[in-house]
């Protein structure tokens, strides 16, 4: 532990799913190297979950951490107060921003950082609405920042090069893998060199439309392919994606389903293996994988998430967009096979996102 006079920071998450505390382990690693004191609050049955155990048990004794059973502004700041926090960061932050905005006012320990994951409004049929639920998010977000010390910034793709009038954080790029793990990876799993093997990867929820997907690969398939499902899959949608596999192995392609918490070396080693990444997403937001697949200079396919067509644009090559309809998805992974075009990888980094959560000085 470090010494009781060190600065404290405080890092809270309401939520363990997906990379959530990923982004708390790099804040909590940053935090350590400059001699900080770290407590890490999480909800109840965060510390026994096999994503903490995946993402922060290595730094289990040079850590405090404390259980929140509600994450609401008064329980952060008081918990702030609590701990003497010189520095708080909210790291999924969309939901106490409004709450912050209503109060006017951040009552807690020291400076506040707030990262708001999901900077525009979801899809709408109407446009209006969707106008209408924008500008209400950005007069939020501009008065939020002018609140004295809250430091609210906006989750970027990490492929971002625009401007904007706030603080932005850039989605955090690391790829920990070896070659040898990869290798190895390709090995445990079955990855047949002969095959051109697609992916999708991370936490498998609905937004993922891995049955889409499937059935996208099955109408242009005559066998040479493979595609990995690897990461947590939702008990609910075990039946359906497995029927839709089973329909594409009926084609002739080679289907590997790794249902489980993947460790980081495995995820990145899983990137790197593949040919092809498809993050076919039907909600808005910053893709981490997105950015380790530019990274390894793995093709993507994407379709649906607005934010991903403009992510495509800055990778330009051999990535590719499509609405998230069957015809034009389907064309895109034909394109994508068929594609010899060798891309260049992206420079990764995560100074970008720790600057802007904490700060020196």
């Amino acid at each position: 532990m470090k010494p009781n006079d060190a600065d404290t920071v405080l890092l809270t998450e309401p939520s363990i799913s997906g990379h959530r505390l990923a982004y708390v382990r790099l804040l909590a690693e940053e935090s350590l190297k400059r001699d900080h004191q770290v407590h890490i609050a999480l909800p109840e049955g965060g510390r026994e979950s096999a994503e903490f155990a995946t993402h922060l048990g290595h730094l289990f004794g040079d850590i405090e951490l404390s259980v929140l059973p509600k994450f609401n502004l008064k329980g952060v700041e008081a918990h702030s107060r609590l701990v003497n926090a010189e520095r708080t960061v909210i790291t999924d932050g969309d939901a106490l921003a409004l709450q912050l905005a209503r109060a006017h006012k951040w009552n807690g320990s020291g400076r506040v950082s707030v990262l708001i994951m999901r900077e525009h409004a979801q899809p709408d049929n109407s446009r209006i609405k969707m106008w209408m639920k924008n500008h209400a998010k950005q007069l939020i977000y501009s008065w939020v920042s002018s609140i004295k010390d809250v430091d609210l910034a906006l989750l970027k793709s990490s492929l971002w090069t625009g401007r904007c009038h706030l603080r932005t954080a850039t989605d955090p790029i690391q790829l920990s893998c070896t070659e040898a793990d990869v290798v190895r990876l390709r090995h445990e799993w079955n990855l047949g060199e002969s095959e051109y093997w697609f992916a999708v990867l991370g936490a498998i929820t609905p937004r993922k439309n891995v049955r889409l997907i499937a059935e996208c690969l099955a109408a242009i398939s005559s066998g040479g392919i493979g595609l990995l499902i690897a990461g947590k899959i939702d008990t609910d949608l075990r039946v359906e994606i497995d029927q839709s596999v089973a329909q594409l192995s009926a084609k002739g392609a080679s289907i590997k389903i790794v249902d489980r918490l993947l460790t980081d070396i495995e995820l990145d080693a899983a990137v790197l293996a593949v040919d092809c990444l498809v993050l076919a997403h039907s909600n808005e937001g910053p893709s981490g994988l997105l950015g380790k697949a530019a990274s390894a200079a793995t093709t993507v396919v994407s379709a649906g998430a607005i934010s991903l067509r403009n992510d495509m644009v800055a990778l330009g090559g051999s990535a590719q967009w499509s609405p998230l309809q069957h015809e034009p998805l389907s064309l895109a992974l034909r394109k994508a096979r068929e594609s010899h075009v060798a891309r260049e990888p992206v420079s990764s980094s995560t100074s970008s996102f720790l600057e802007a959560l904490v700060p020196r000085g």
